[in-house]
Formats: C-alpha cells, sequence, structure tokens
C-alpha cells in the first residue's frame, strides 16, 4: 500500500513539473536588457498598458514604457504607439516590417491589425483607403507602392507585402551603396547631448530615476549607431522626467536632436 501511495505521488509530481516549467517560461525583458520570469498578466489601461509580473517572492507591475517585449503563453507581445496611447500588441510576423495584432477600443478580440517599422512609425491597416495609405507608408520601396496603388496587391495580400517589403529593405541594406557610415562620438551632436542628460540625471535623486536611466541607455546606444529613436522611447523619456523640472531645459535640447 505504501508503494503504491509513493508511485501515485511520484506520478503526480511528473504531470505537475511540465505545468509549472509552462507557467515560469513567461517573462518580460526591460529596456536595460534585465529579464524578470513569472506569471504575466496584460492589463488594458486607457493611455499606457501595464503587465503584471508574479515571481516566486513578488509581485511587479511595469507600464509599456518600461517594457522592450514580453512572452506570454509563447506569444510575443510589444509596446506599441497607437493613437496617443502605447499598447501591448501580439506580434504576429516579425521584421523590419512587422504585423501585430491589438484590441480595438472597448472590445477583447485582437482582431486589429497593425504595421510597425523599427523606425518607430506605424499604421493601422485600413480598410479605407487601402491604397493610398499603404502605399505612401511603404514609399522607399517604389515597386511594391506600385503594386499597391494599382491593386495588383490587396488588403488579403498584407502578408504577401510583408515579405516584400523586408526583402526590399534587406536587399537596401545589402548593397554596398547603401552601409551606413558610422559617425564618431566626437562628431555626433545627439550623442553628446544624451551622455550630458545622463550624467545630469545620475546627479539627481527621484522616484523615476532608474527608470530614466534605462531609457537614456537604450537612446544612447541607437544614437551612437546614428538610428532613428521611436517615438515610444522619446515619451517614456518624457514620463520618466516629467516631476523634474531641472532637467526640463536638457530633456527639450535631447528630444529636439532625436527628431532631426
Amino acid at each position: 500500500m505504501h508503494l503504491n501511495h509513493f508511485h501515485k505521488a511520484v506520478i503526480l509530481v511528473l504531470f505537475l513539473i511540465p505545468s509549472f516549467a509552462m507557467a515560469q517560461a513567461d517573462y518580460a525583458i526591460k529596456l536595460n536588457g534585465d529579464t524578470i520570469k513569472g506569471n504575466l498578466k496584460i492589463i488594458d489601461y486607457q493611455q499606457i498598458d501595464r503587465v503584471q509580473i508574479k515571481t516566486d517572492k513578488e509581485k511587479i507591475i511595469l507600464t509599456a514604457l518600461q517594457v522592450r517585449n514580453i512572452r506570454k503563453d509563447k506569444q510575443l507581445y510589444r509596446p506599441v504607439r497607437y493613437d496617443n496611447t502605447v499598447r501591448f500588441m501580439k506580434v504576429l510576423i516579425d521584421g523590419y516590417l512587422s504585423l501585430n495584432a491589438f484590441n480595438p477600443p472597448y472590445q477583447n478580440s485582437w482582431d486589429g491589425r497593425y504595421l510597425t517599422k523599427m523606425d518607430g512609425t506605424g499604421l493601422e491597416v485600413p480598410n479605407l483607403g487601402f491604397k493610398k495609405s499603404l502605399g505612401n507608408f511603404l514609399s522607399d520601396c517604389g515597386d511594391i507602392k506600385g503594386q499597391i496603388e494599382k491593386g495588383k496587391l490587396g488588403k488579403s495580400d498584407v502578408e504577401k507585402i510583408i515579405q516584400l517589403y523586408n526583402e526590399c529593405i534587406q536587399n537596401k541594406t545589402t548593397a554596398p551603396t547603401a552601409k551606413a557610415i558610422p559617425v564618431p562620438d566626437s562628431e555626433n551632436e545627439k550623442v553628446r547631448a544624451v551622455n550630458n542628460l545622463i550624467a545630469k540625471v545620475e546627479a539627481e535623486n527621484f522616484s523615476s530615476k532608474n527608470d530614466a536611466l534605462d531609457i537614456l541607455k537604450d537612446i544612447q546606444s541607437k544614437a551612437k549607431k546614428n538610428e532613428t529613436v521611436p517615438n515610444y522611447l522619446i515619451d517614456g523619456l518624457k514620463s520618466s522626467l516629467a516631476n523634474t523640472p531641472s532637467l526640463a531645459n536638457d530633456l527639450d535640447a535631447v528630444i529636439a536632436l532625436l527628431k532631426k
């Protein structure tokens, strides 16, 4: 009898281990690259979504401005700037041009579709004016823009359009004439301004200091590579420094340079 009970207990544990491992597979990656593992719950907010993470030790809540991406139930989500809000969206196709799913207002259907580029720009897949809106959004690949505007590629071809566009960008990136020339830090006005703001933030003492530094380090990395800084990072920086008027002028200077 004792052996039977022991065997049953072992079998029960073996069944529970995969479930526990699956639950622990969820994680959130912060802007500074730190990973927090636990049970995740996405919380819709009017302006900026949150994610709640239950770890073995504590419950943590992060805003969409503090997170690079999250993985929940094997699904990747990213924060996306949408209509003056920041939403966690499901990543359906990942690339330079990505396709994301989102919940339209007052719904919980994930029926909305939103396109994002790595430069931080985005466009909701339009029902009206599809040819003009999408053609303009993808105008840096003229052949694709032409096929859309001529009706050769329509709304039912969104996945094909994304594939063709990403191939176009890849070809441009790998072409010898398209290689970006790195800008030395000493010559990069953006980097100098960001470095100056980082130094001033480090000298201050305020509640969102760590969040501001995390965002600034991400911005610094992009500025050094002469890459476009996404709007959600700029908005996150504004939010984290909103209660530090002593840094307002430096913040304005950095934002003006980043938007050039």
